[in-house]
């Protein structure tokens, strides 16, 4: 639970794993109060939605936003929404990607693929492989790796740098001084080295919680940092020039950490996390309204409230000074987005039918004329 003596927050300091929380108020605002557009995007019945990874790039043709779906890419005009082109991708054989894909990242010219937690695969945007490369090996030390995208860690690509994640599926006991987080890929050497980053020393409170020992990374390119939020921190892990340092970028509201027990299931005994907990989520980039933007639940379903999903999207500035802090519903819109050329796109189920789907696009740079409550 989310409790700190004095004595324990200093320690946490002088360790590096915290940071002044902000004294300004901060105003609260409706999510729908920033809406400014909605994207329509073509699908077939037998699909149910698009997800919320696309990539947006220009052709000579025009605007183009791109996913990755059940091994087939989806090429969309942008702003009409029409899909121009159904690209499938081989499971197996000399253009086999593989039937396991944990990430992909795509531009104009080419998809990379995290395949089999094996290889690193390009192919071309027509289903043909490129290149392979097999992924770094494990040491003993790890045990085991999790090349993934899971939890809004998209692969990202930086003039010749490909960054991804090892993220661990549990933080177990003896991982505290481990640091080999971060993937970098470089395209031009086709070598593998790591970003280094540590967990908050509080992680050691949480081991085996598959919910809380979670962590979300995005690389802002302007300035060249890695950011790493993880699930039971108000602060954010910078990791720039290989060191490491930490920024508030919590909320304000009350949040309480709530680790899972281990529980018996027949012959087995198996750990069955708190869905009550507080949780950090996703953490992403506007790059419209040049904000960093941060999910965190609030407060999770119990047995007198199983339906409660509280959450709250945090804006921040790129220096992370607090903007606002905003309410939205899960079940009306997604809490992952992406960036268009208009705003920050989130899926709105309101409005999606069998034959679309729809996105919200979000101007983050409206939170100052927005009608706010102040918290």
């Amino acid at each position: 639970m989310r409790k700190l003596t004095l004595l324990n927050f200093l320690a946490l300091c002088i360790l590096g794993s915290c940071s002044t929380k902000t004294t300004k108020q901060i105003p609260v605002l409706d999510l729908k109060d920033l809406i400014v557009d909605t994207l329509y995007l073509e699908k077939d019945t037998l699909t149910k939605n698009l997800g919320s990874h696309f990539s947006f790039y220009e052709t000579d043709s025009g605007k183009i936003l791109a996913t990755y779906l059940n091994h087939q890419l989806l090429v969309y005009s942008y702003p009409e929404g029409k899909l121009l082109k159904r690209q499938t991708f081989e499971k197996e054989g000399p253009d086999g990607i593989g039937s396991f894909i944990t990430g992909n990242f795509i531009d104009k010219n080419s998809i990379y693929f995290l395949s089999q937690q094996k290889e690193l695969i390009q192919s071309d945007l027509n289903g043909n492989v490129l290149e392979r490369w097999d992924l770094p090996a494990v040491t003993s030390e790890r045990k085991y790796a999790n090349y993934s995208s899971y939890l809004y860690n998209n692969l990202q690509k930086s003039g010749n740098e490909l960054y991804f994640v090892d993220i661990p599926f549990v933080f177990q006991d003896g991982f505290e001084n481990y640091d080999k987080w971060g993937m970098v890929f470089n395209t031009e050497t086709d070598s593998f080295s790591n970003y280094h980053f540590l967990y908050p020393r509080s992680i050691t409170e949480y081991t085996q919680d598959d919910q809380l020992g979670l962590f979300s990374h995005v690389f802002n390119p302007k300035s060249k940092e890695h950011l790493i939020g993880f699930s039971i921190s108000d602060s954010i892990a910078i990791v720039k020039n290989g060191k490491q340092s930490w920024k508030w970028a919590g909320t304000t509201s009350p949040l309480e950490f709530k680790k899972g027990e281990t529980i018996p299931s027949g012959e087995y005994t198996v750990f069955q996390p708190n869905h009550e907990s507080s949780k950090y989520e996703a953490l992403d980039l506007d790059t419209y309204a040049k904000k960093i933007i941060r999910w965190v639940r609030l407060k999770g379903p119990n047995k007198d409230y199983p339906d409660r999903q509280e959450y709250r999207l945090l804006v921040f500035d790129q220096e992370f000074n607090p903007e606002a802090e905003i309410k939205f519903n899960i079940d009306e819109l997604a809490k992952f987005g992406f960036n268009t050329p208009k705003g920050y796109a989130l899926s709105l189920y309101t409005k999606t039918t069998d034959d679309i789907v729809a996105y919200a696009v979000i101007d983050f740079s409206k939170i100052n004329n927005a009608k706010t409550e102040t918290k």
